[in-house]
Order: C-alpha cells, then structure tokens, then sequence
C-alpha cells in the first residue's frame, strides 16, 4: 500500500492547524478527484461519497478531521516534513488524525462499487480540535446514513461510546485586607481550598462497565494579587468527565449543592455516548481490528455529534502520540486501518444477491 503511504506523507506535509485546513482540504479532493471518486468541499470540509449498486438502501458514514494542533515545544525534528523512517510516518497530525483520513480516503477509492448497496460517505472535517465549522457545519450536506465510525487513534480498538464534557469554574468570594490584620478580611483562598477539597470528596456514582467512572478534577486555581494582601477573590477551574451514571445534568447539581462559592459553567453540552456492544457496526468493527478489543474511548471525538446512529471510534496510532513532540504512527496501524475501513464498509453495505 504505498500509495496509502504516499498520501498520508503528503497531507502530513500539509500545515492544517485548526482554521486553515483549506489545502489539506483541496488536495484530498484533487486525490479523490483522481481517482474517479465523487466528492465536493463545504466550507474547510471535504466529503466523498461511493454510491453502491441500489444508491437508494442504507448508508454508512467515515468521519474524521484533518486539523491538527499547532506544533509546540519539544520537537527534535522537523514537524511537517511527513519523514518515513523504521516503519514510522513522522510530523504533526501523522497520529492525530491525518492516519484515518489517510486510510479512510484510500478505503473509499479501493472499494468495489459492486459489492456494495446504499452509499459510503466520507466526510474529512475541520475544527475537531476547536469546535465550530466541522462536522457541525457540513452535516446537514450529507447523504443519508444509517451507522458512522469516527477515526480517532485507537490502536484499532473499537471504542462504542465515550465519556461527556463538562467545564466550570467555582469563584471563591471573600473580602480584602491587609494580610498583617486577616481578622478584618475573609480569605478567599482558604474559601476555595474548602470547595476544592468538598469536590474531591464528591460521590459521582459506580463505573460504567464500559466507559469507567465519571469524573470532576481542580485543575487550574488563581486567587490573590500580593504576599500582603489577604485575597478577596480565587477562582478554581474544573474539568468534568460525565458518564451515564452520573451525566452532565447530575455532575452540575452535585457540584452547586457542594460548593460554597459560586458556579459559573463554561461548557455543558457534549453528553457521554455509548451503545451496546452488540449492535452491527459495533460487531462489524471488532471482526474487522486487528485486535478484536472493545473499551471505551478515553477523550472527546465526533461521535458526539453523529449520535442519532449508532457509532463507535475507531482509528489507528496511539493516544500517547497525540498533541505530542515528534508525534508519530505505524504504517502497519495505518494500512490495516484502510483494510478494517474497507471490511466495515462491505459488510455494513453489503449486496444482496439477486
């Protein structure tokens, strides 16, 4: 499969951090054009879709996007020159997750038109990194469908659901005063110590056998303006990971019933998602990962906003590899992602005989 190689190096080499994908984009569609793939671009999104013998029956969906976080600190080599190197492509968005737009482009123009019913769609996305005009934008564009998997770096795991979104702050309000005199003042900061520690000792419910515990961490404190000066005001920030035994509604009201200081949510909308492992695309996916393992997905994906089906995560690379310097993935995880995409998609869309 090098020309599945080919690809990935080139739209490596292709900078698309969030809010400029427009030449990744234009150069998957020009691949795809190429290959005598019907496609078109909406906004910074590009879209194919594979019409099978009866365009008319059910529809599968391959979605994944093709924005990248910026580059950082850390890099001991060049970040977008897409090197190949011990079997490993190299550059920023190699692992995340340019390897299954890569893969599911290449499994999209491979696949035997005649073996399939219904449409497979492919949707390249941007903004999944920041939300705004990815899937979000295009969805409404595209073609009926029935099931979706989102390529994330899974190691091919499948992943049926992930964990929700839920972000606020906690605002510690106490009174100001010169240090030397405290008895005149409310410490702010020993306030939001208080709430901090009320927080960690919250009972967010059981683990869900598939996606774990829900979970609410301080993970940011600001409070005070001077050693001499008693704070009158400390702001804790908190990350939220909601599941279905405690989701997002639940973690907001355990958190105000908790707290003494104030709750200003900042983000609540992306609820955990999860079906039932035996559901087809759920079935199909595992028959066809190199590794057969099922768990849950561990961070945010798009699958939030393609849940009116059922959907599961699936891609390759490795999560460790993501965001990270000298990011990195296996061709071996990529070429057998194009093969799983392809087993997918027959077997989702497959054609009866007459």
């Amino acid at each position: 499969m090098s020309g599945l190689v080919d690809l990935l190096r080139d739209i490596v080499r292709i900078p698309s951090v969030s809010g400029a994908e427009e030449a990744c984009r234009d150069h998957l569609a020009a691949w795809w054009q190429a290959q005598g793939v019907k496609s078109w671009t909406s906004g910074r999104n590009v879209i194919g879709v594979v019409e099978g013998t009866h365009p008319e029956g059910r529809g599968l969906l391959l979605l994944t996007h093709i924005d990248v976080v910026p580059v950082g600190p850390g890099w001991t080599r060049e970040p977008w020159d897409g090197a190949l190197e011990d079997g490993k492509v190299f550059g920023r968005g190699a692992n995340d997750a340019k390897s299954s737009a890569a893969a599911m482009a290449w499994a999209a123009a491979r696949i035997d038109r005649d073996t399939i019913q219904g449409r497979l769609i492919v949707a390249l996305v941007c903004d999944e990194e920041t939300g705004g005009e990815g899937i979000e934008a295009c969805g409404d564009e595209l073609p009926p469908y029935d099931a979706a998997v989102v390529g994330e770096p899974t190691e091919l795991d499948v992943c049926p659901g992930q964990r929700g979104l839920f972000r606020a702050s906690v605002i510690a309000h106490g009174r100001q005063c010169h240090a030397s005199r405290p008895w005149e003042g409310v410490n702010a900061v020993e306030l939001a110590a208080r709430d901090v520690l009320a927080i960690q000792g919250l009972d967010l419910g059981g683990e869900d056998d598939l996606l774990g515990p829900a979970t609410l961490q301080a993970t940011v404190i600001a409070g005070g303006t001077k050693p001499n000066v008693l704070p009158g005001e400390c702001t804790i920030e908190l990350d939220g990971r909601p599941a279905p035994g405690c989701d997002n509604q639940r973690m907001e009201a355990l958190l105000r019933e908790t707290v003494q200081g104030e709750v200003v949510v900042r983000s609540n909308r992306f609820l955990p998602v999860r079906i039932d492992a035996g559901e087809e695309i759920a079935r199909l996916a595992v028959e066809a990962s190199p590794t057969g393992k099922v768990r849950g997905f561990g961070g945010l994906s798009d699958l939030f906003h393609v849940r009116h089906v059922p959907g599961v995560v699936m891609g390759p690379g490795t999560s460790a590899a993501s965001h990270a310097p000298d990011e990195w993935v296996a061709v071996e995880q990529v070429e057998a992602a194009a093969r799983a995409y392809e087993q997918i998609a027959r077997g989702f869309l497959a054609a009866k005989e007459d």
